[in-house]
């Protein structure tokens, strides 16, 4: 098994897991599978270039079975905020601990930014497994969202987590 940051030349295989994670899940991902296969790999690319962003994979030989974003700010009163998005595991792999390896590595590359002091993420309050995961990572909630999504007719409802770096927080006296 190999974890690395992703590269403009795995945009066709994040965008065939990231359709994968849209059927598999509806629920749990933004957007919906058309609008996943409407997007060029280009586009791809061109998210996997940012460097803003960084789309990490999970490899076992030479197939991508998990992935994972973490999104830093560059606004200058934003610096500080980084957000996780698009993790997904295929489901024949779940339950192996690797959700969790591929999390911290994230983790770690947010941690290597000085600015960072606070990660945030959402997800669907159905999924009980990520958010076991995240609560044992330190992530505590501080938002609920009724009526985030809207699949198939049925409303999907949030938690907002965020995680503190708390030795790089100056709190008030």
């Amino acid at each position: 098994m190999q974890i690395r940051k992703l590269t403009p030349d795995d945009a066709a295989v994040l965008k065939a897991i990231r359709l994968e994670a849209v059927q598999d899940s509806p629920p749990s991902f933004m957007p919906n599978a058309e609008e996943v296969r409407a997007r060029s790999i280009e586009s791809f690319s061109q998210l996997l270039s940012d460097p803003q962003d960084a789309v990490y994979g999970v490899f076992v030989e030479a197939e991508l079975i998990a992935i994972a974003g973490l999104r830093k700010n560059c606004a200058a009163k934003l610096k500080h905020k980084a957000n996780i998005f698009g993790v997904y595991t295929q489901a024949a792999q779940r339950k192996k601990g690797i959700a969790r390896r591929l999390l911290l590595t994230l983790l770690d590359d947010a941690y290597s930014d000085p600015h960072i002091v606070q990660i945030t993420l959402s997800v669907n309050i159905e999924n009980k497994s990520a958010k076991a995961l995240y609560y044992a990572l330190g992530f505590e909630l501080y938002g609920f969202e009724k009526n985030a999504m809207l699949v198939d007719g049925v409303f999907v409802h949030e938690e907002h987590l965020v995680l503190y770096v708390l030795d790089r927080i100056e709190l008030p006296n």
